[in-house]
């Protein structure tokens, strides 16, 4: 339908206000893109995440988003953002 989106978890965009508690994602054969892409976000709050991800492969990709944070998820540091162009977690 829509072809293949830059996440093989979660693709979120143009969102205000979000957030995912105690979610795991994981794929069953080798995927290289993220668990989690956000663009175009403002409020964004995760905690408790488990993300499977291939090797160099970040968990979160961002681009324009503001108020993220993630906090007590696996192999993340609790981390907040008030305003990123582009970045990578």
């Amino acid at each position: 339908m829509f072809g293949e989106i830059p996440a093989y978890g979660f693709f979120i965009r143009h969102v205000k206000g979000i957030e995912m508690s105690n979610v795991e994602v994981s794929y069953m054969k080798d995927d290289v893109r993220p668990p989690f892409v956000l663009n175009d976000v403002k409020g964004a709050d995760f905690s408790g995440l488990k993300a499977q991800h291939a090797l160099n492969v970040p968990t979160f990709t961002l681009s324009d988003v503001e108020d993220f944070s993630v906090q007590q998820s696996a192999a993340l540091s609790n981390t907040k953002f008030e305003n990123i162009k582009k970045g990578k977690l």
